[in-house]
């Protein structure tokens, strides 16, 4: 491991797992980085071996990768995360391995003041330390959206800052169940040319019970009356618009509940929402054995027709259950209503509040 340069600001990788790390043994690379965190006043630590980078990967708020280690972080086959980002002095090197690795690109020393700003947003209070859900339903109309929504609320609920954020371009637009889709506020539409390291846009989002609503745009053509919001000619923005909206939500939120409908997952934190049938856990079976989506937890939708024991959809997936969630008759008239899931005490709020502690423990109250 590198331990060459000797400054306060630059140390061999430690146990504070949430602060900003460079992959890098290239001794120009790491002096243009020093700098930059002596600018911010920001401990940075040094992770430039495999064992090393898998550990730190998951947790660091910021990663910085130089272009000497890249082609190892790309070996290494790690989930994609934002608030990655490729430095080197080469413009072409940079952008080599800018595609590959899914990870804006800055050329140092032209762009370090971009650098220190990229380090002063992730040592910020709560900047990249937040937790991040994805659902993800394993099969259609069982109420992964529902859930998503009533985790935020009851979040938000806590006092937390919550953001929640819709991946499904044809979900009817989780504003709508949010009660949210009349109110002015940026859409994906939006944001769709958004690029890089974007500033705060939480208070540009539309405010439901103090939870920040993402939503997807929806087309306006002539005759689709109110319900129908602004025109846009994508419902959700493209990948790379998508990693910079979600690492500026990332440095502001303390919790992101993402909405993935049908979106296959982008990262391993996700949440398996799975019906108690036969069906939708013989699906999730085959989504898991065929790597189409990496889940760390299971909420089971019970219900009418949905009365499989919790045991063997346990022993059938192998992951634990994290929640069970009822079947509540009065959520579709509430939420049609305007009224979003987790806002009333009742069964289904205990459920949220259940969920949320098995979810993210160390809020467990």
């Amino acid at each position: 491991m590198f331990k060459s340069v000797p400054n306060t600001n630059l140390t061999a990788h430690n146990s504070d797992m949430g602060q900003p790390i460079i992959i890098s043994q290239d001794t120009a690379l790491l002096g243009q980085m020093q700098a930059a965190a002596a600018a911010a006043d920001i401990q940075i630590d040094i992770c430039d071996t495999p064992a090393e980078v898998r550990r730190c990967w998951g947790a660091a708020s910021l990663i910085v990768v130089g272009v000497d280690k890249a082609a190892m972080v790309a070996g290494l086959g790690l989930s994609t995360r934002s608030g990655v980002h490729i430095i080197g002095t080469d413009a072409q090197s940079v952008l080599a391995w800018s595609v590959p690795l899914d990870a804006p690109g800055l050329v140092l020393p032209q762009q370090s003041g971009f650098l220190a700003a990229l380090l002063e947003d992730a040592h910020r209070p709560g900047g990249g330390a937040g937790h991040e859900l994805q659902l993800f339903g394993a099969s259609g109309g069982i109420g992964a959206s529902t859930i998503a929504a009533g985790l935020a609320v009851r979040a938000a609920k806590r006092g937390k800052q919550v953001a929640l954020v819709e991946l499904c371009p044809y979900g009817g637009g989780i504003d709508f169940m949010m009660g949210a889709e009349s109110d002015s506020g940026w859409r994906w539409g939006d944001l769709a040319a958004a690029r890089g390291h974007i500033g705060e846009l939480a208070m540009h989002l539309p405010t439901v019970l103090g939870v920040r609503v993402l939503a997807a745009s929806r087309p306006n053509p002539s005759g689709l009356g109110p319900l129908a919001a602004r025109a846009s000619s994508a419902a959700i923005a493209p990948p790379d618009a998508i990693s910079a909206v979600l690492a500026s939500l990332r440095r502001t939120q303390d919790l992101i509940v993402i909405d993935q409908g049908r979106t296959p997952p982008t990262s391993d934190n996700t949440v398996l929402v799975v019906a108690a049938d036969v069906r939708s856990v013989l699906a999730a079976q085959t989504m898991m054995a065929t790597g189409a989506v990496t889940a760390r937890h299971i909420v089971v939708r019970a219900g009418p027709g949905r009365r499989l024991p919790t045991h063997i959809v346990t022993d059938t997936l192998g992951l634990p259950v994290a929640g069970v969630i009822p079947h509540d008759a009065r959520l579709p008239a509430a939420m049609e209503a305007g009224d979003p899931p987790g806002r009333a005490r009742g069964r289904s709020s205990r459920a949220f509040d259940a969920l949320l502690d098995a979810l993210v423990p160390d809020w467990a109250r």
